[in-house]
């Protein structure tokens, strides 16, 4: 049995890059900006974090996709011939498209926002707590 080391390798290091940057990006970065003395370059610093992310992001998803096609080929006949590998790798096949679809879709969002520049935040009503 071929150990794939490294297409399995992209794929673990591709996803993990992938997952692992958005998440901190949106659960660091723009909650960091936020922070900004002036409310309106908030944006602008989320969206410079978010612009230098986008090439790491597009070569850790080529990764994750060329090793995710290069150990399906591989192991074609254990997709076709063990009981539910083939279903099991047409599940995951969906969640990546799906994935796919979301991170196009936010980076679309992204450049719109880059694009607008400095804006003002929007006003949220703060509830007030009565004693």
């Amino acid at each position: 049995m071929a150990r794939n080391t490294v297409l399995r390798t992209m794929h673990d290091v591709g996803l993990a890059a992938w997952f692992g940057g958005s998440l901190m990006g949106a659960v660091g970065l723009n909650a960091a900006a936020g922070v900004v003395d002036d409310p309106e370059q908030r944006g602008r610093v989320a969206n410079a974090g978010w612009d230098r992310w986008t090439p790491v992001n597009a070569v850790a998803i080529g990764a994750h996709v060329l090793g995710a096609a290069g150990l399906l080929a591989a192991n074609r006949d254990r997709v076709r011939d063990q009981a539910g590998v083939g279903t099991s790798s047409v599940v995951k096949t969906a969640l990546t498209g799906l994935a796919l679809g979301v991170t196009a879709y936010s980076r679309v969002q992204g450049a719109e926002a880059s694009k607008a520049g400095d804006v003002p935040p929007r006003r949220c009503r703060q509830r007030v707590r009565h004693p």
